[in-house]
C-alpha cells in the first residue's frame, strides 16, 4: 500500500511559534513511517517559509527536531517568502500543527483550500469562530451553552468610565484578555479597579478590542472530542500549584497539575463530555477540538473557549485524553488524519 504524502505546518506567525514547533516535532517523531511520506514545513515569524522537496528519512523522522530546518541544502531545499503553495510538495493532506493567530484562525486553511489540499481539523469558518472568543461566547449562547458574563472595551471609544461599568457589572477578580490570543497569552485577572486600569492598558497596545469576563471561582477542566470515536474522551483537571489560574507559565512551565482523568463524579465527567461535544458542534467544528470549561460551587459548567487545533504535543491534554482510553499518540495522529481525510469541506 503507497503511503500517504503528509506535509506538517508547524511554526507561524503568533506568539504560539515555539508551542507549535513542539507539537509538530511530537507529530512527526510518532507518525508511523510505514503509512506516510512527510515533509515538515516550518513557518517563521518574519512570514519566510522553509521546507524540502524530499520526504524525510527514517532516521531524520525519528530524530527530528526544529535544526533540521537550518541544515537544509542543495537544489532540494527552499526557503520562500510567502509562497504560493503549489510551490510545496505535493501531499495528500496538510497535519496543522499550528496554534494562535494566523495558524488557527482560518488564514491557514483558507490558503489550502483555495490550494485544493485538505487539512486536519475544523474548517475556516469554525476555526475564525471559535478564535474570536466573542463570537464564540455568542455561538455558546445560541444553542444554551453557559458562559461567564461578559462585557467588551473597544480601544479607539475607550474611557475609564466604560472600565468602571464594566467591573461593576461583572465584579472582581475580573478578567481581562485579548479575544483572539492563545495560550493564555495576552490576558490577565485584576482584583482591584487600579490593576484592570493596568491590564487594559497593557493589553490595548497590541489590541483594539479586549474582553471582559467575570471570574468564575471554582475547579477548572478541558474536554477534548474527536468525531467518530465511540468512547468519549475523559475530562482533564487542571490543579493549580505556583499560579492563580491556567495561565501560560501554568501550562508549559509545570506550574500545573494536570489530572487525566479528572478525578470527577461520573454525573459531572459525562456532562462535561457532553459540553465538550456541543460546543464543538455550535461552532460548526469537524474533525476534533478541545473545550476549557470552569465549574463554580454548585457544579454548573461554564464554557470558556474551543481549541480548533488543540495542543499536540507529547504531553498536551488531548493526547492524555486519548490515552486514557487506550488511543496511543501514533494511533491518535492517524485518528485525526483518517477522519480529516473523510471531511467535506
Amino acid at each position: 500500500m503507497s503511503r500517504l504524502r503528509v506535509l506538517v505546518f508547524m511554526g507561524g506567525y503568533s506568539t504560539e511559534h515555539d508551542v507549535s514547533v513542539t507539537s509538530g516535532t511530537g507529530v512527526i517523531r510518532a507518525m508511523d513511517r510505514t503509512k506516510y511520506n512527510i515533509h515538515p514545513v516550518l513557518i517563521q515569524k518574519d512570514g519566510t517559509w522553509i521546507w524540502s522537496s524530499r520526504e524525510l528519512s527514517p532516521y531524520q523522522k525519528d530524530n527530528f527536531s526544529e535544526n533540521y530546518f537550518y541544515s537544509l541544502e542543495g537544489p532540494s531545499a527552499r526557503q520562500e517568502k510567502n509562497p504560493a503553495l503549489s510551490e510545496l510538495p505535493s501531499a495528500d493532506i496538510a497535519f496543522l500543527a499550528l496554534h494562535g493567530k494566523w495558524g488557527e484562525d482560518g488564514h491557514v486553511q483558507a490558503l489550502l483550500e483555495n490550494w485544493g489540499i485538505p487539512y486536519t481539523g475544523c474548517g475556516l469558518l469554525a476555526s475564525a469562530l471559535a478564535m474570536d472568543k466573542v463570537l464564540c461566547k455568542a455561538a455558546y449562547l445560541s444553542v444554551g451553552i453557559d458562559t461567564p458574563p461578559y462585557r467588551v472595551l473597544f480601544r479607539d471609544d475607550f474611557s475609564g468610565d466604560k472600565l468602571v461599568d464594566a467591573a461593576d457589572a461583572l465584579g472582581f477578580p475580573l478578567v481581562i484578555k485579548d479575544p483572539v490570543g492563545g495560550s493564555s497569552i495576552g490576558m490577565g485577572i485584576a482584583k482591584d479597579l487600579d490593576e484592570a486600569g493596568q491590564i487594559v492598558n497593557n493589553l490595548f497596545k497590541n489590541s483594539n478590542r479586549l474582553l471582559c469576563e467575570k471570574f468564575i471561582q471554582g475547579q477548572e477542566a478541558s474536554c477534548g472530542y474527536i468525531e467518530g470515536v465511540e468512547t468519549p474522551l475523559p475530562p482533564t483537571e487542571m490543579r493549580m500549584t505556583t499560579r492563580e489560574y491556567f495561565d501560560f507559565e501554568a501550562k508549559y512551565n509545570g506550574e500545573c497539575r494536570e489530572v487525566t482523568p479528572a478525578e470527577f463524579p461520573e454525573e459531572l465527567t459525562k456532562r462535561i463530555q457532553q459540553l465538550s461535544k456541543k460546543a464543538h458542534l455550535a461552532i460548526g467544528g469537524a474533525g476534533y477540538s478541545r473545550t476549557d470549561v470552569r465549574i463554580d460551587a454548585d457544579g454548573k459548567l461554564w464554557a470558556l473557549e474551543t481549541n480548533t487545533l488543540p495542543g499536540m504535543t507529547p504531553t498536551s491534554i488531548l493526547p492524555a485524553e486519548a490515552a486514557a482510553v487506550g488511543i496511543d499518540y501514533t494511533h491518535l495522529i492517524d485518528l485525526i488524519i483518517d477522519t480529516s481525510l473523510k471531511i467535506e469541506r
